[in-house]
């Protein structure tokens, strides 16, 4: 969450986390570990490893949600926390940095890392200013929209603004008054950038209740000072503009980072020798991994800059000479695993299937009329011959005919077509043996009204598994393994296959995995595009609650096999509700 390294050196850290990985944690902070992690996951489904020397203060992986947080700094030396005397002001502000880590796994998008990475590449040092900028707006951008995910009025609303304005006034304050004092004591002028930072940091802060303003009264003479009045106003507006950018939104993000380089004016120029103050001394371990930093993972994050994944490093070097099998998760190789056997389905899939049909069947009938007929056809009553015969002897006008058929009114709706998009990356590999299955038994029970079922996997690749144009005659083998890269060309393939623009046929998107899946722009615009034409995109989330989907509807299940039930009823809820009522 700092703005400045003070901690252990970068390669330092790496080592530490490493090894926490590992449950190479001394017992008291394994259990703090243990107690945050259940704490954070009540609002997320992250874990945090809390020690000495972890981060600086705050980090998260976003590919793993790890957490790592530093206790010495947050919450004070080894001693104190064994005797019980940590005051409450560094609990709360240990889950202010906890709060602001998760704010950047759930709202930063993968792709507007990758745009980062790609700028700060460029031979062009504009763009290279670019990247550097962006990452900076980007602190307050997401911060404040993770603010406003709880309402200020409630419990957890109150809590996170709390926490992260501890966070603030215990981590943040302190450091940079350190960093704008610096200047003075060596008889030299607080440079717009520096000042600039700071109130991206800070001023920011106070616009979503994150920030203090009156922690933050010292500041406002150093600002107007080097700023100036009509810059810290042109800030201002910025910030208020900035805080409402939507999640990867690259181009509202570009347009904020050139604007704000526009009030700043340029950066400031590196002394001689190329070092910043407070930078690490040229030659050092440190400053070479820094100076990696560029070319790091894309997909790892620490205030948005790219760390080194040691952690990585050493589970290939460990995993090197094994036997590869499709379990796990690992890179994306862009090729699904092998499917296995398909097979015929069982007694209860055809069942359910047929209980699936009917529920669908029922929820389009209107109601239903009953002809009478004296010709052959339709159902035979003897009662009604016997009383026909009756009247016919006593000379009576004949009310009845034997002979009966019984119509079904239907609503004059069309069937429905839905997109199954089912997860295969290897943490699905518990619930392996019900994804075929429930593929089966949903494209066939809407085959058998008419409708339709477009099916696509996704994982180390994606795959078409069905468009819905033919029945599956055998439930298909599906075997999970790889990660989730691929997750919005399957929603794009699935949907392709469908009429998805037609305001008279209920149609449904459906997304089921165990987590989240890693957004791509494609994936996120044919999610925008099907909202605008009235799909629902659902995500059916077995087990806990994904971090961060671009998702209409969240549902969270206990078991697979709840999936089916989940479908059916949002289908025939759509079906009900386009059914015209007969009037009484």
């Amino acid at each position: 969450m700092s703005a400045t390294r003070s901690g252990p050196a970068p390669f330092v850290q790496q080592l530490h986390r490493a090894a926490a990985q590992r449950g190479r944690l001394e017992p008291l902070y394994q259990d703090l570990s243990e107690h945050l992690t259940r704490i954070l996951q009540r609002l997320y489904p992250v874990w945090a490893l809390i020690g000495p020397g972890l981060s600086d203060p705050g980090h998260i992986e976003l590919h793993s949600r790890w957490i790592y947080l530093d206790a010495d700094e947050l919450l004070g030396p080894r001693e104190q926390l064994l005797t019980g005397t940590v005051p409450r002001r560094r609990v709360l502000g240990t889950f202010g940095v906890a709060l602001h880590e998760t704010f950047h796994a759930k709202h930063t998008k993968r792709w507007a890392m990758e745009h980062d990475v790609q700028l700060a590449r460029s031979q062009d040092p504009d763009e290279r200013q670019l990247a550097a900028d962006r990452r900076l707006l980007e602190e307050p951008r997401m911060e404040a929209h993770g603010c406003r995910d709880f309402p200020r009025d409630s419990i957890r609303g109150r809590f996170t603004r709390h926490a992260l304005r501890t966070a603030v006034t215990d981590t943040l304050v302190p450091r940079f008054a350190a960093e704008l004092l610096a200047p003075n004591l060596a008889g030299e002028p607080v440079t717009r950038e520096l000042a600039g930072r700071a109130a991206v940091y800070l001023r920011a802060r106070t616009l979503y209740e994150a920030a203090d303003p009156s922690a933050l009264s010292w500041l406002e003479p150093i600002w107007t000072s080097v700023l100036g009045p009509d810059d810290l106003t042109a800030l201002d507006a910025l910030f208020a503009r900035l805080i409402w950018i939507d999640d990867g939104d690259l181009h509202g993000l570009d347009d904020a980072a050139r604007r704000y380089r526009e009030i700043i004016g340029p950066p400031d120029e590196e002394p001689a020798g190329g070092t910043r103050a407070g930078a690490p001394v040229g030659g050092t371990l440190a400053e070479a991994l820094e100076q990696a930093e560029a070319s790091a993972r894309s997909d790892q994050l620490m205030q948005l800059e790219h760390d080194v994944d040691l952690q990585t490093l050493l589970d290939d070097i460990a995993r090197s000479g094994e036997s590869t099998t499709p379990r796990g998760t690992g890179a994306p190789s862009g090729r699904m695993p092998d499917r296995g056997v398909d097979r015929p389905p069982l007694g209860d899939e055809v069942a359910q299937a047929r209980r699936y049909a009917t529920r669908m069947r029922q929820a389009m009938t209107l109601g239903t009329r009953t002809i009478d007929k004296r010709t052959p056809g339709g159902r035979f009553d003897g009662r009604a011959y016997a009383r026909g015969q009756a009247q016919r002897t006593h000379g009576r006008p004949i009310s009845t005919h034997p002979w009966q058929i019984t119509r079904q009114i239907t609503a004059p709706i069309q069937e429905p077509h839905v997109a199954l998009i089912i997860d295969t990356s290897g943490s699905m590999g518990g619930y392996e043996y019900a994804l075929g299955p429930i593929a089966w038994i949903l494209s066939d029970g809407l085959r058998q009204i008419g409708g339709r079922c477009a099916i696509a996997l996704f994982g180390s690749g994606s795959q078409l598994l069905s468009d819905g144009g033919e029945r599956l005659r055998q439930v298909p083998g599906i075997r999970t393994g790889g990660g989730t890269a691929f997750a919005g060309d399957a929603i794009v393939a699935a949907s392709d296959c469908l009429d998805m623009t037609n305001p008279r046929r209920p149609r449904f998107a459906y997304v089921l995995s165990d987590g989240g899946w890693y957004d791509t722009p494609a994936g996120v615009e044919r999610i925008h595009w099907l909202a605008d034409h009235g799909v629902p995109t659902i995500h059916i989330a077995i087990g806990i609650a994904p971090l961060s989907v671009e998702a209409d509807h969240i549902v969270v299940i206990p078991d697979p096999a709840d999936a089916l039930d989940q479908i059916a009823a949002d289908t025939v809820k759509a079906l009900r509700s386009a059914t015209p009522r007969r009037p009484q």
